[in-house]
């Protein structure tokens, strides 16, 4: 019966539904947890405890992973802990601010030692899963492991519940990665990562790029490698290996972020004649695809070698090819004859009533894209900002990050001493007033104070 539960693999939700049953059932599992919530934190007494699992924050649209709450008699809300769980994933772009936001809010509610965050992961994940100190507690899916471990030392247990202990225990170290040795055997997410990381070894050895991490599973069925850089002033080439689900024949491609609209224009210029690429448009990108065979990363990775070998040579190519159509690719995007061509910088102010919108959002492309090398300088790479430029294009990037509380990026800069190169900074300065409203650039001004 285990088997059935578990062979499909251990994830994320797995954990959650752990705490909130476990949390929920044992009072010594949960003293032990809350004393580990950090140092300003008091747990109330006498207290109704309630477990919810992904209740909605009310500092933005996002969800807590699971909240522990004192309740008063008449159900008011007294005290919180807020839960994140992590494995296999590192944060999404401003997570860990969020959850600061959150808990700083409920802390004016509630008061300043009743709301505590913390942060459950495997041990070597925490390295990776940096959060400035947004999260006030950190413990280890190993150290519950050990836990339920000494108590199935107590001689009294009842056989049923010995047995769901070690279940537990089971599940907990399938997520940490490791094998069971009990009746069941799970296919662990590290066992899955295997081909990931078998990838990105096969990748290094044969091209000059660098393949993000990424989290793996039924769903993981593309790799991003870090952008190529064709020119100073054109934006990071996007480089994809999209794997297909259960497909024959896939693609391999890549994506310039927000230039949609030049797919006539580069379907025009004959640049691409003889080449077997293809374009079109994904989402606001331009994207050139390279047809590759479909690859099932579910499968052990010497059985799919042959293909993803196969794709990665044609990433290779399609690399050489860009590379070398540089020039003529950045006479298409930048255009020939423009105020920018002509002056070698950007437009003044009272040139952009004049400007083409297009041609301004491409040079406001060009100005993060000056950010980001500046930031690689500082040791900081905001992979996150082209992320969304690739989905968003850039000035709706700007917009979006401006919406939602500052970024671990902005406490980045903070702590660099470097918040000129923050978005709060870039919308300000007069060539882009034309880009944003008041109301946004009123956020920018307010945050820079």
């Amino acid at each position: 019966m285990a088997g059935e539960l578990f062979n499909r693999g251990m994830r994320e939700r797995d954990l959650d539904n752990f705490l909130v049953e476990e949390l929920y059932a044992s009072p010594e599992f949960r003293a032990w947890f809350v004393a580990r919530a950090g140092k300003a934190f008091a747990a109330p007494e006498d207290l109704a405890i309630r477990l919810h699992k992904s209740p909605a924050r009310t500092q933005d649209s996002r969800q807590t992973d699971v909240r522990i709450g004192w309740f008063a008699d008449d159900s008011a809300l007294k005290a919180a802990i807020l839960i994140e769980n992590k494995v296999g994933s590192g944060f999404q772009e401003g997570q860990a601010a969020a959850y600061a936001a959150e808990a700083q809010a409920l802390r004016t509610e509630l008061g300043e030692h009743a709301v505590a965050t913390v942060l459950v992961a495997p041990k070597a994940q925490f390295s990776s899963l940096v959060h400035d100190g947004h999260f006030d507690g950190e413990i280890a899916i190993e150290d519950i492991v050990a836990s339920l471990k000494e108590r199935l030392r107590n001689p009294l247990l009842e056989l049923e519940l010995t047995a769901r202990l070690t279940a537990r225990i089971d599940l907990l170290e399938a997520l940490c990665g490791r094998r069971s040795e009990n009746a069941w055997t799970p296919v662990t997410i590290e066992a899955k990562r295997d081909f990931a990381k078998a990838y990105a070894e096969l990748a290094g050895e044969i091209l000059p790029l660098i393949v993000r991490p990424s989290t793996d599973g039924p769903k993981a069925l593309t790799r991003i490698f870090e952008p190529v850089r064709l020119r100073p002033d054109l934006l990071p080439v996007v480089i994809r290996h999209e794997f297909g689900s259960n497909v024959a024949t896939k693609y391999v491609n890549a994506q310039f972020a927000g230039q949609a609209e030049l797919l006539p224009l580069l379907s025009a210029s004959g640049i691409m004649a003889g080449t077997g690429y293809t374009l079109r448009a994904a989402g606001k990108s331009l994207a050139i695809d390279v047809a590759t065979p479909g690859i099932d990363p579910t499968l052990p990775f010497e059985m799919e070698r042959a293909k993803v070998l196969e794709g990665l040579e044609a990433i290779g190519r399609l690399v050489e090819w860009l590379t070398g159509s540089a020039e003529q690719l950045a006479q298409i995007f930048l255009g020939e004859g423009s105020e920018q061509g002509k002056t070698g910088g950007v437009a003044s102010p009272e040139q952009n009533n004049r400007v083409d919108p297009h041609r301004l959002a491409r040079e406001f492309e060009a100005e993060l894209l000056s950010t980001y090398r500046e930031c690689e300088k500082l040791g900081y790479r905001p992979t996150g900002m082209l992320d969304l430029m690739e989905r968003l294009g850039a000035i709706a990037t700007a917009r979006h990050l401006l919406a939602r509380p500052p970024s671990d990026g902005f406490a980045r800069l903070f702590e660099l001493n470097r918040l000129d190169l923050a978005i709060e900074s870039i919308v300000l300065r007069p060539e882009w007033s034309s880009l944003f409203s008041d109301h946004e650039r009123g956020i920018a001004r307010r945050r820079l104070r």
